[in-house]
């Protein structure tokens, strides 16, 4: 690839460079960002239409809770706090439902009959009635766990969200709102929020935070970075405008795209920004004073430093967006938006760096910029060290190679599959201790349901059905991580207690029909509204689950789906659903991308290796070095027990991708080293000190790229950049020692 015509042409590269930078550029100011994060769905997913049928029966089932402790809930100034807060909720017309103690419904029996009524009418006047009031409510399985807790300390407010697809801004406003109503309280009271609204929010306000810090601070490290490296603010300058018109070109293109930024996509400018300065800096390693000395003009000697490193880019620039592309066939948007944008950034940055950079050199005096190699320097030193090394004891290399790759492939073995959206908020934060606190005196704002579908009308009017969901809800109980079950039977079993006159021995299923159909008759309320649809024969169960990690989620599920295949009705149909049920189905979609992405790009690149270097040995021994980091990093998750996740998902096909650019450069260079007829000994040592600077130049600012991100507040976004930062070292390993020690070890055999 002879790129002189750059040069020879270098105005009109600056105004077409320019010209690209405006279009695409001019959009980035009009970025959007997200407030929730309902893109991470499996849209066209069988349990994603079946759980949207299931809300339209009973609607949404999203919400959060509100909660609050006291000394003693029960007293009439407690009291009167939590009906001022709930009034003041339901006034605001911004949730679906307001459930607390001070607005629900409560079933009063008396022989032979019953009449329902607000729990909480008027607040007691006497201690007395207030303990009366205290032990009706923490003795209801409706309100026990769910509005009040065990010991009459912590009351909660249920807000139940509408379903606003179209309105991104309504968790916003909702909490907004919510949060104004509990200001004036404060001062005495501390309230913890904590839902799927809640978790939602927060997690898209994190992302736009990171990304106002991931932006200044990669700007910052770069800089300096660039600076250290090659001691010339020249070069730093042009390093920095450069990266800016490929990080805002690419944003501008997200923009035109309508892609908005979302906590995977905010990955996106910090590793755009590293990657575009790899090439600048392989551009500037061979920008020596020996070149500009041997040379006519200026523009001869960069014509020779760009055609030195125009092939080796390229191939880089195409091997890492195949490795971002190979995301693409994702059934998560996201993650298929990511991929997008990422490739865009590899394209505009190959193209900033060799159609506008050099236009921008030749503004400079050469003189100013061009710099003489200081063999003294440390890096020379260490890469000579490195030779030695590599030279004198590449058998052990191997063999300690080949030990950490079988512990890598073990501990690998342990890796978890897994989301929990709790762990993604670290523990200092108010989220984390919001959910804490519901959790440890209430119970779990994680949800699942049980869909009971009847063959007639009036199905669970019939006390044999009924019998089947208790049958169930009592399974359901028994199975760890599940901490309370609502249903339509709590509501029919209170009803036929109260009727025989508040005997606990009545809390059951009625025997007959008809009874259950006089009860609904005398029942005034639509609080069963949200769990038996108008015509009796679809119910649910309502499972409230203190466990977070979907793995055990889908251990429950599949526990339940067992349970729920071995009961013989002909009558009746089960369907699991609820949020739980998508997560563990988004996680099953993450593995199988996770393989699929992964063996994409390996086939395509290796194809791409074969054909660059022209031998199938040479191609094969490329992915070695690749391999071995990809296999590091999944034995370091398995060792500090770090999941496969939402982020961490991305990295072995983001890795394979970028960590071969560092291989195609040193084979490369040892295959001119070979056609000038160097032997293997000399080649390794040639490429080692020649591309060893740059190698070791990129690794550190891609480690330094991916570093910024664990400023992140979100949890795998911290573990994908540490995790990255680390294959991009292990990489550098494995181009510098492992690769030459197996080009060596072929040395008896050829020489």
């Amino acid at each position: 690839m002879d790129l002189s015509f750059v040069v020879r042409r270098s105005k009109f590269f600056l105004v077409l460079s320019i010209l690209v930078f405006m279009i695409f550029g001019s959009w980035a100011p009009f970025i959007q960002t997200v407030n929730n994060v309902d893109y991470f769905r499996l849209k066209d997913h069988p349990d994603q239409k079946y759980y949207e049928d299931f809300q339209d029966v009973f609607g949404n089932d999203e919400f959060f809770v509100i909660a609050f402790e006291k000394d003693d809930i029960f007293t009439q100034e407690n009291l009167a706090l939590l009906k001022e807060i709930t009034a003041g909720l339901e006034g605001l017309g911004l949730a679906r439902d307001v459930v607390s103690l001070a607005n629900v419904d409560s079933i009063i029996g008396d022989e032979d009959y019953f009449y329902v009524q607000p729990f909480l009418t008027d607040i007691p006047g006497t201690r007395s009635s207030l303990e009366r009031l205290k032990q009706q409510g923490v003795t209801n399985p409706l309100y026990e766990k769910n509005l009040i807790s065990s010991d009459g300390k912590t009351a909660a407010i249920v807000v139940f969200a509408y379903d606003h697809p179209d309105d991104p801004d309504y968790r916003r406003d909702l909490l907004g709102k919510t949060r104004a109503v509990l200001e004036p309280f404060k001062e005495d009271t501390q309230f913890f929020l904590a839902g799927w609204t809640v978790t939602n929010f927060s997690l898209s306000q994190y992302m736009q935070r990171d990304l106002a810090r991931f932006i200044p601070v990669t700007y910052l490290l770069i800089a300096l970075v660039t600076f250290l490296f090659f001691r010339n603010i020249r070069l730093t300058i042009l390093a920095v405008v450069v990266i800016s018109a490929c990080v805002s070109s690419t944003m501008g293109l997200s923009r035109m795209l309508d892609i908005p930024i979302n906590n995977v996509t905010t990955i996106v400018p910090p590793l755009v920004m590293a990657l575009t300065l790899t090439a600048i800096v392989h551009i500037f390693t061979h920008m020596e004073k020996s070149v500009l000395d041997s040379s006519k003009d200026r523009f001869e000697a960069l014509s020779r430093v760009l055609n030195q490193v125009a092939v080796p880019c390229f191939l880089t620039t195409l091997t890492t967006v195949v490795g971002f592309l190979s995301l693409s066939i994702s059934d998560l948007e996201p993650i298929r938006e990511f991929s997008i944008l990422a490739a865009s950034g590899m394209v505009f940055g190959f193209f900033f760096s060799f159609f506008l950079l050099p236009p921008l050199i030749l503004l400079f005096d050469p003189a100013k910029l061009y710099f003489r190699l200081n063999e003294s320097h440390r890096i020379p030193r260490i890469l000579g060290k490195l030779n030695t090394l590599v030279q004198s004891n590449q058998y052990k290399i191997l063999v300690i190679s080949v030990v950490i790759v079988c512990g890598a492939v073990f501990f690998a073995g342990k890796v978890k599959v897994e989301t929990n959206l709790v762990e993604f908020f670290k523990k200092s934060s108010p989220e984390r201790q919001a959910i804490d606190f519901v959790e440890e005196r209430l119970s779990g704002v994680g949800m699942l349901d049980v869909s009971i579908r009847g063959a007639e009308l009036d199905a669970f009017k019939d006390p044999l059905n009924l019998e089947i969901v208790e049958q169930i809800e009592d399974y359901i109980q028994d199975i760890s991580g599940v901490d309370v079950t609502t249903s339509f039977n709590h509501f029919i079993k209170d009803m036929n207690m109260s009727f025989h006159n508040e005997d606990p021995l009545y809390y059951r299923i009625p025997e007959s029909r008809q009874l259950v159909a006089q009860y609904l008759l005398l029942y005034d309320s639509d609080d069963i509204e949200d769990f038996v649809n108008t015509d009796f024969n679809h119910t649910r169960i309502m499972v409230r689950l203190g466990e977070h990690s979907s793995a055990r989620h889908a251990e429950i599920i599949r526990d339940l789906r067992g349970f729920l295949d071995e009961l013989k009705t002909d009558n009746l149909s089960f369907q699991i659903t609820g949020q739980a049920v998508q997560d563990v189905n988004i996680i099953d979609a993450l593995v199988f991308g996770q393989i699929y992405s992964l063996s994409i790009a390996v086939v395509i690149i290796s194809v791409l290796m074969f054909l660059v270097f022209k031998s199938i040995p040479l191609g094969f021994l490329s992915l070695v070095p690749n391999c071995f980091p990809i296999l590091l990093n999944f034995g370091i998750m398995g060792l500090l027990g770090i999941p496969l996740n939402t982020a961490t998902s991305l990295i072995a096909a983001v890795a394979i991708g970028i960590a071969v650019d560092d291989t195609i450069h040193f084979l490369s260079k040892y295959n001119q080293e070979r056609k000038k007829g160097q032997s293997i000994s000399v080649a390794v040592e040639q490429t080692i000190m020649i591309k060893g600077r740059a190698l070791l130049s990129s690794s550190a600012i891609l480690s330094i790229g991916f570093g910024v991100l664990v400023l992140s507040s979100f949890m795998p976004i911290v573990y994908f950049g540490v995790l990255s930062a680390l294959i991009m070292l292990t990489a550098v390993i494995g181009d510098l020692v492992v690769l030459p020690a197996i080009l060596m070890s072929r040395t008896r055999q050829t020489q």
